[in-house]
């Protein structure tokens, strides 16, 4: 009985771990779009990466894949989104970034100066490792739009 539970538990392991396993441009795609977001491109981004844009809802996000091979398979996926402040950031936007990085255990919230005389950026990302365990599917996306309202919510709220 022992033995019997041991082969089962080990080819239960093998399964799972031969299913989860770097995913490539087109599958990424495919997830995102069953997951309800909607395309809007898709392209090579420099050596060994790849960006996907999609909308969920009335808030764009971009997929980046990276570390990919030369068969198309990519070991990671961070998704991302980013908004326009409309003016430079300041000592509160800080503050409000960090206090969100210090507040919630998903995502990683973020300030990008601006490179003309446009406004600064703040955003939201979230990473999946997928060369151990972890694949990319559906419930990621999900995770990732609870994310995003946590954050949204966040950041219009006064503190």
């Amino acid at each position: 009985m022992k033995t019997t539970l041991l082969a089962i538990a080990a080819a239960a392991s093998v399964s799972f771990a031969a299913h989860a396993t770097p995913i490539s441009p087109s599958q990424a795609e495919d997830v995102i779009e069953s997951a309800g977001a909607t395309l809007t491109g898709s392209q090579p981004a420099g050596e060994g990466s790849h960006t996907i844009d999609a909308s969920l809802g009335e808030v764009n996000i971009t997929v980046r894949l990276g570390n990919c091979a030369e068969d198309d398979t990519c070991g990671y996926a961070m998704m991302f989104s980013t908004f326009d402040l409309g003016q430079a950031a300041d000592a509160n936007t800080l503050a409000k970034s960090n206090s969100y990085n210090d507040s919630y255990p998903f995502g990683r919230a973020f300030v990008v100066p601006s490179e003309d005389e446009g406004g600064d950026l703040v955003g939201i990302d979230y990473v999946i490792d997928l060369s151990g365990e972890a694949e990319l599917d559906a419930g990621d996306i999900a995770q990732f739009e609870q994310v995003l309202k946590s954050y949204i919510a966040h950041w219009t709220t006064e503190e």
